[in-house]
């Protein structure tokens, strides 16, 4: 558990003392700031608060599974995977919705070690494919997606969405 919510020490990465585990309800502080310094860069809309937060990591079936990477104590980097099915397939997958290690710690294969986790659980959990999404044209994304060994593949259909919000 993460001794505190502020920012951990601006060192040198610790190889030796880091941590992927899954996300407990006493990371909650430490980690919403995590998801808010990365919502900016991914163009996200996700408006995430602690309850949202509290209801994902507590539930007994999750449909979404949040890995942290803690180091010293402190969290410095998550991954977000969110499942999915093909009926007609018979397929499970399990979409990368987000990974972010603190750009304190980057360049020291924090980001290698929370993908291994991540393609870790989603096979523990019978899944057959880890997908990614990339909304925007960032060439060193895809770069680090092709480098963690996903392929680009040609969208399977255009996609519709339904906002539920407004869609009553």
């Amino acid at each position: 558990m993460p001794s505190n919510a502020s920012h951990p020490p601006r060192h040198a990465p610790c190889p030796t003392d880091l941590t992927i585990r899954p996300a407990s309800l006493g990371d909650i502080s430490a980690l919403l700031p995590l998801i808010d310094a990365l919502v900016p860069q991914i163009r996200d809309r996700l408006q995430l608060d602690t309850a949202t937060l509290i209801d994902i990591i507590a539930a007994p079936n999750p449909w979404a599974h949040v890995l942290v990477a803690e180091c010293g104590g402190h969290l410095i980097g998550y991954t977000a995977l969110v499942g999915g099915l093909q009926l007609r397939a018979e397929d499970r997958s399990m979409e990368l919705h987000h990974i972010y290690v603190d750009p304190a710690y980057r360049k020291h294969g924090i980001g290698r070690r929370l993908m291994r986790a991540a393609r870790a659980t989603a096979e523990q959990l019978g899944c057959g494919q880890l997908t990614v999404g990339i909304a925007h044209k960032s060439e060193s994304a895809k770069a680090a997606y092709r480098a963690f060994g996903f392929e680009r593949h040609a969208p399977r259909a255009p996609r519709y969405v339904m906002d539920l919000a407004e869609a009553s």
